[in-house]
């Protein structure tokens, strides 16, 4: 049984992802997908602290992403693989005090099998731990 942390991960990527293909309001998407989807989730500021930190720190992040992942520019990227590497990057970078690096990057790893393709998930284990490893980047 999935924890309600990892089902608040699930609620942001999907949340976040249909913000990135459609565009509107991301806050009210979540909202609307908390509602809907997330009534085992104990604590919804988990889901909405992450979600604000991935919006306000996207360019960070996106830069992140292209420094890691040289050979995938970000509009050529799959986009499920893009949105769950925001996901972990704003976990390393911007880190829940009881969350371990090891188990944002676990948890990506997940959605990555769960909601990326056959390759998925090694592509976001490595970039992910290329990031956790780059003694260049700021954590707070």
């Amino acid at each position: 049984m999935a924890s309600w942390r990892h089902l608040s991960r699930v609620i942001v990527m999907q949340s976040f992802f249909e913000n990135l293909v459609h565009s509107g309001g991301l806050e009210d998407i979540l909202e609307y997908n908390l509602s809907e989807y997330g009534e085992k989730i104990e604590d919804t500021k988990f889901a909405e602290n992450l979600i604000e930190k991935m919006k306000k720190n996207q360019k960070v992040i996106d830069k992140l992403i292209t420094k890691h992942a040289p050979e995938w520019p970000l509009e050529k990227m799959n986009p499920v693989e893009r949105v769950i590497l925001t996901l972990g990057i704003c976990e390393l970078l911007y880190p829940e005090k009881d969350v371990p690096v090891n188990v944002a990057i676990n948890e990506s790893i997940e959605l990555a099998k769960t909601y990326g393709d056959e390759s998925s998930s090694k592509f976001v284990n490595g970039v992910l731990n290329s990031v956790a490893h780059d003694d260049t980047i700021k954590k707070k």
